[in-house]
């Protein structure tokens, strides 16, 4: 797939980060990054807590497993198109190898009846669809909502080995570009309250903390008190 070369303009670009120097090359996601994906996804949802979103998502012993990045990489590159489809993802690549990546889709795209047809297709029974929605339950009461007319901005990560490089920084400013190319009023992204490295970046790239949600449940459970959405105006 041909690699995207776009530099966003000065007012999308994140301060302070710096400028990536390492040779990298910035595309579309193929159904074959399905795995490193799956891995990011996983990273994106642990955030700075030690339980990840998506230990709820797909049942069995907490933490990457293979079982669970296997299970996560089978819907990603699914026929079926939902919000953890790789169609919807843009990577940084280093060396053949994926280092960062974020996803961009719209509200119509983020729906949970997608997500159900593609995690069907790859065997999953209406109970385990029902046990997942009771797992899931938690994150409902912390979930700050979509923002009608803004493109959403998910599962923005970078393996360790890769971070310092600015490549969050870079996957921001196309995330920025395509927003505006496409006639939207900005971004939306959701991150849990008190990961400070990522909400100061985030601020930085312009993002401002619309509002917050917060559940005596969900900090027992994940010891963070909820989530914020941010919004990006374009």
């Amino acid at each position: 797939m041909k690699a995207l070369v776009y530099r966003a303009p000065e007012e999308f670009a994140i301060e302070d980060v710096p400028v990536p120097t390492v040779d990298h090359e910035t595309r579309d996601a193929t159904a074959a990054d399905a795995t490193e994906l799956a891995k990011l996804l996983y990273l994106a949802g642990r955030s700075q807590v030690e339980t990840s979103i998506y230990d709820l998502m797909i049942p069995g012993p907490p933490g990457m497993t293979d079982d669970r990045i296997a299970q996560m990489a089978r819907i990603i590159a699914a026929d079926k198109p939902s919000w953890l489809s790789y169609r919807y993802y843009h990577v940084i690549e280093v060396d053949g190898k994926v280092a960062s990546g974020l996803a961009t889709f719209t509200i119509e795209q983020a729906g949970n009846k997608q997500l159900g047809k593609a995690m069907m297709s790859q065997g999953w029974g209406v109970m385990a669809m029902l046990s997942m929605s009771r797992r899931m339950k938690i994150w409902s009461k912390v979930d700050p909502g979509r923002e009608p007319g803004y493109l959403i901005v998910e599962n923005v990560a970078t393996f360790e080995d890769y971070r310092g490089n600015g490549f969050a920084a870079e996957l921001l400013d196309l995330a920025a570009a395509l927003g505006r190319d496409s006639g939207y009023k900005g971004l939306q992204l959701t991150v849990l309250i008190g990961n400070d490295p990522a909400i100061m970046a985030y601020e930085k790239a312009g993002f401002k903390v619309s509002k917050t949600r917060e559940n005596k449940k969900f900090e027992q459970a994940f010891l963070c008190p909820g989530a914020a959405q941010m919004l990006l105006k374009l």
